[in-house]
């Protein structure tokens, strides 16, 4: 393959998302597969993919690059696909792609991880396109009767198709996805994108494994993800953990510094948190506060009144130092994860006596890659439990229903640690601008904290699914899903979470399996 210019990575031991600059094309683009053409070749192109739960997990074994350029018509896509084996067997579109080898695009457009949308296409360029109103792990389904209104696809086989009988390049893709069908569930004035805008942006490439001699997927084999940017967790339906897009007004040949220097903050330096005791609790005394709405699913989520009893809350999330002496005290070794070792997301060590001990230096930061299971066997350690989500809530918004921890003043780095701004978690109590009247720490960013409830809609609140074939056996297998995932509360945002949702009435989800980058917890004790 010809090399093509690269994006550069972030610096080592700083955790922030891939960025690249999407320039203005220069010239129409011919939608026919060639991406050796001068347009393509004058554009960036991404790193190499990754795997999807990079720095933990082996690199891919074959190269996978994309690129981006607009126009006021459209956003284009290119991508390289090393293979030595192109093969391909759906013919029909709107139909599970990835059961074959493909390409795919996750394009959040204003950036708020509310919803997007997703393209897939594989190397008979046949095409799965939809839209996804939520993530999935806060009980959405894909919306698959959203079709790219004048959507250009093509693929073109650098070798032979469904032919095992001689050794492949590779295949390339060319996608044209019009700025007005992006419209359809995105308003208008995000789009076509001003000079300095930024989406967040994936690509993946779904690899599976193939029988010797065969032009075709081994059967009952599973596939790789390989993506541009990691999500670190197996799952690729998260937005918050996908790279940066940021257009520019210029063409490639001519660069754009102010552009190019937005794409590469550098992250800011945390401030140290004064003296403090991390098991200090904080009284919440009895009251009757209204819960919600949550700005971004308002109709699930109705405000209504609920009545406390009192009770003590955690005044830090639980740190690392924390968590390990419960892994020690316990023995349950099943809630410990590899990733918890990273030095610079966690910093948890298993030792070989069968113990566990702490990076040096880690002590106070939030523990994370904390599963719902793990964080309620850690409360039960300590005889307590998880905080249900109104006892979350009335430590974040008080009885008057602050929108932050701290009141009404607007957001920003300086009282919380959201959207990267820090390149990872920040030691506990960090920010006393973002703390409570009451002195509780941490509760927009950092982590996002469990909670006890499971997560459905509040009292009085639409249905979070609602299908138009309503009878549960005339269901497809996605809405399904959609219905029956297991998922439990999630509050706070983190470290990675969009400025747009650290609202304290902003809820959250996810799976009690979960492990995640930024997913930690505090605890509760209800008795005064």
């Amino acid at each position: 393959m010809i090399e093509l210019p690269m994006t550069q990575r972030h610096p080592e031991g700083l955790f922030l998302p891939r960025s690249y600059v999407c320039y203005r094309a220069t010239e129409t683009i011919q939608i026919d597969g060639n991406v050796d053409k001068p347009v393509w070749q004058a554009a960036p192109w991404t790193e190499a993919f990754e795997d999807h739960q990079a720095p933990n997990a082996p690199a891919p074994w074959r190269l996978t690059r994309a690129a981006m350029l607009w126009d006021d018509e459209a956003l284009y896509i290119a991508a390289r696909i090393q293979e030595e084996n192109v093969w391909g067997s759906i013919t029909e579109r709107d139909t599970v792609i990835y059961e074959d080898n493909d390409f795919e695009v996750f394009l959040d457009v204003d950036a708020r991880g509310d919803h997007y949308y997703e393209l897939e296409i594989n190397a008979l360029n046949t095409v799965w396109d939809m839209y996804h109103p939520k993530e999935y792990h806060r009980r959405s389904c894909l919306v698959t009767a959203y079709d790219i209104d004048q959507l250009e696809t093509a693929v073109k086989v650098q070798g032979t198709l469904n032919d095992a009988s001689d050794e492949d390049e590779g295949w390339t893709v060319e996608v044209k996805w019009p700025w007005r069908a992006i419209t359809e569930h995105i308003q208008r004035d995000h789009v076509p994108p001003t000079s300095g805008q930024m989406m967040r942006v994936n690509f993946s490439r779904v690899q599976y494994p193939t029988p010797e001699g065969e032009a075709c997927r081994l059967p009952g084999s599973r596939c790789e993800d390989w993506i541009w940017n990691s999500t670190n967790c197996g799952d690729l339906h998260v937005p918050e953990a996908w790279g940066r897009v940021y257009f520019s007004d210029q063409p490639p040949a001519e660069g754009d510094a102010a552009v190019e220097a937005q794409a590469a903050p550098s992250p800011l330096k945390p401030p140290m948190p004064k003296e403090r005791h991390v098991d200090d609790m904080v009284w919440i005394e009895p009251c009757v506060i209204t819960m919600g709405p949550d700005p971004s699913d308002v109709e699930a989520s109705p405000a209504h009144e609920v009545k406390l009893d009192g009770y003590w809350i955690d005044r830090y999330s639980v740190t690392v130092a924390q968590f390990a002496r419960f892994l020690d005290d316990t023995g349950l070794d099943e809630h410990y994860c590899e990733m918890m070792a990273n030095p610079h997301e966690c910093g948890i060590l298993s030792t070989s006596e069968g113990g566990y001990r702490v990076v040096p230096g880690r002590e106070n930061y939030p523990a994370v890659y904390i599963s719902y299971q793990a964080a309620m066997q850690y409360a039960a350690w300590n005889d307590r439990f998880l905080p249900t989500e109104a006892q979350w809530e009335r430590a974040a918004r008080g009885t008057v229903g602050r929108s932050y921890p701290w009141g009404e003043e607007a957001l920003t780095p300086e009282r919380a640690n959201y959207d990267y701004h820090y390149g990872g978690t920040t030691r506990v109590g960090c920010f006393p601008g973002g703390a409570t009247p009451e002195g509780i720490y941490d509760l927009a960013g950092n982590v996002k904290e469990w909670c006890r409830d499971e997560y459905h809609s509040y009292p009085g609140g639409g249905p979070m699914l609602e299908f138009v074939n309503a009878a549960t056996d005339e269901l497809d297998i996605h809405q399904q899903q959609g219905l029956n995932r297991e998922l439990f509360s999630v509050r706070g945002g983190g470290f990675s979470k969009q400025g747009a949702n650290l609202v304290s009435a902003y809820r959250d989800a996810d799976g009690p399996g979960r492990w995640f980058f930024s997913l930690g917890f505090r605890t509760v004790r209800e008795e005064e």
